[in-house]
């Protein structure tokens, strides 16, 4: 066997295998031994068909069965003496191969990228933290005070002006067919025209009427169209907001009154600003790494990537009641092409820095991790079981990953000159809204679109004015008369998963899960969370970036 490289790329490389005559011949009659038995050819007993007869009648199931036989015997030995370190699975491009005479193949494959590390010590960073003050702390604690809400019954009473209730609707558009919608909440507001059509009517009561649309309607699907409404009231409650004093802080914990609660929620509030400068901080890091480092990452990588990527959104699809079957998925995979480069980069770059750095992790920080996911998971399984299980299922890899990507990123900040800056809830939201529109590709400043930041040129598109199309109302979440109206979204992604910061207000969290499967990333770290009884952390969409691994 003689072997030959080609480069094609920094990480795409191909071998050219030589395998002698003689042992192509022996293949093939190992291939026919082995189909003979298994085939019947009318006139021949089972295993007694004349060898050119099984040639002709099962060339290509020979050939094919020859080919995959002789590349998985020498590809990976080839490719690794011709100075290659496969990390794919080999591409077949080219292949000659005849019985009696030397087979030529040719397999693509990729390599890992060669990383130059840019000088990653020293680096001067900013580090920026929502400062939490009284308003911020009284603000949080209305928030849990109107999720303490109850809804009583309502005995004997009609709907009214801030009464919630429960209908059920049957709405038919002018010219559309009609729809149904079971168990419809509303808080009831006698300014909007179908609020106002259902006020006085009591529990079990049937209304049929009709409602014209505007001509200036947002939703163009409505305009000017008379819309025919049958409505039954099935419940009517009120709300009852608990007062904010000693009472409800014993209520929503082990306070012993409220100013308990207050220290309580600005602790866990302080925590979170602390986790989420933390994240901005990392995120900022790893930009500037990958910004003074480029080079290429393998496609099989990405690829690998898009595929996790497909399938937790898939998953978030199917918790949301809609079939993943109906997602554009091709569209999708393009749509987070870029968040997978950029963290296949990530990935080996953070690598790259710890091999550098000889950072590795101990068993111990291993089983520790595990133990504290048992502790709170309430798993009752024996320690070295459940282990055993995460090591078949290759959950230990990604633990060992995702904690040498924290001391990775602990080591980096370790050297860095770190300059903090506090800024107030108007300076924090300015910040987080610069960031989404940074990372939704919106004009941030006048080089990028024309147009000066929040100004009227912002949205400009350019051209000459005959050439701009006019905007199209998209109906969202802001419309006013979503319960006059409703209809499924298709399920395709409607905005850019978050993939490099953590951009949401602190807020009191409760205390996540480790997972054990690959959800943490370089740049996305496991944020712990202070617990409050009652209060889940609000889900975040973030686009998982490979783990440093060694």
């Amino acid at each position: 066997m003689s072997a030959t490289l080609h480069h094609q790329s920094p990480t795409r490389k191909a071998v050219e295998v030589t395998v002698p005559a003689a042992e192509v011949s022996a293949t093939f009659n190992e291939v026919v031994a082995k189909i003979a038995p298994k085939v019947r050819i009318p006139g021949f007993r089972p295993g007694k068909a004349p060898r050119p007869v099984l040639m002709q009648r099962y060339a290509r199931e020979i050939q094919s069965d020859v080919a995959q036989q002789l590349v998985e015997k020498h590809f990976w030995k080839a490719a690794q003496e011709a100075g290659a370190l496969p990390i794919s699975h080999p591409s077949l491009e080219k292949l000659d191969l005849k019985e009696g005479a030397d087979a030529v193949f040719r397999a693509q494959f990729d390599v890992a990228p060669e990383v130059t590390l840019p000088d990653y010590k020293a680096m001067a960073l900013t580090k920026k933290k929502r400062a939490i003050d009284e308003a911020t702390v009284a603000e949080h604690l209305e928030g849990l005070r109107q999720r303490a809400t109850k809804l009583l019954p309502v005995e004997d009473s009609a709907v009214a002006q801030g009464l919630v209730v429960t209908c059920d609707i049957r709405v038919k558009p002018q010219g559309l067919k009609a729809q149904s919608y079971q168990d419809q909440v509303l808080e009831i507001d006698g300014t909007r025209p179908f609020d106002a059509q259902i006020l006085g009517m009591k529990i079990d009561e049937k209304k049929a009427f009709n409602l014209t649309h505007p001509e200036d309607e947002a939703n163009k699907v409505l305009a000017g169209k008379t819309l025919a409404y049958e409505v039954q009231v099935k419940d009517i409650r009120r709300k009852e907001v608990p007062v904010l004093g000693d009472d409800f802080a014993k209520d929503m914990g082990a306070f012993e009154n409220l100013e308990a609660l207050k220290a309580a929620v600005k602790k866990d509030l302080e925590e979170a600003s602390e986790r989420d400068a933390i994240a901005r901080l990392h995120a900022t890091m790893l930009d500037t790494l990958l910004e003074a480092a480029p080079f290429e990452v393998p496609r099989s990588m990405v690829a690998l990537q898009l595929d996790d990527y497909c399938q937790e959104f898939a998953q978030h699809v199917s918790r949301q009641g809609m079939d993943p079957k109906k997602v554009n998925w091709q569209a999708y995979r393009q749509y987070r092409q870029n968040d997978a480069e950029r963290a296949v980069r990530s990935g080996y770059l953070l690598q790259a820095i710890g091999n550098t750095e000889s950072i590795e992790v101990p068993e111990a920080d291993i089983d520790a991790e595990i133990r504290t996911f048992m502790a709170e998971n309430q798993v009752q399984q024996p320690f070295e079981a459940f282990k055993a299980e995460l090591e078949r299922r290759g959950n230990t890899t990604e633990i060992k990953g995702r904690l040498r990507t924290d001391r990775i990123f602990t080591h980096l900040l370790s050297t860095a000159k770190v300059t903090e800056e506090q800024l107030d809830k108007a300076a924090f939201e300015a910040l987080v809204e610069l960031e989404r529109k940074r990372e939704a590709g919106l004009p941030v400043n006048r080089f990028d679109a024309g147009g000066l930041e929040g100004g009227d040129l912002e949205g400009q598109e350019g051209g000459e004015p005959a050439a701009v199309a006019p905007a199209e109302h998209v109906h969202g979440p802001d419309c006013d008369h979503d319960h006059e109206h409703g209809h499924e979204e298709d399920a395709a992604p409607a905005k850019k998963p978050a993939a490099k910061k953590a951009k949401a207000e602190p807020e009191v969290e409760e205390k996540p899960k480790k997972a054990t499967k690959k959800d943490e990333s370089a740049a996305d770290k496991p944020k712990k969370a202070a617990a409050k009884k009652d209060e889940p952390a609000e889900e975040k969409p973030k686009a998982k970036k490979p783990a440093a691994k060694k």
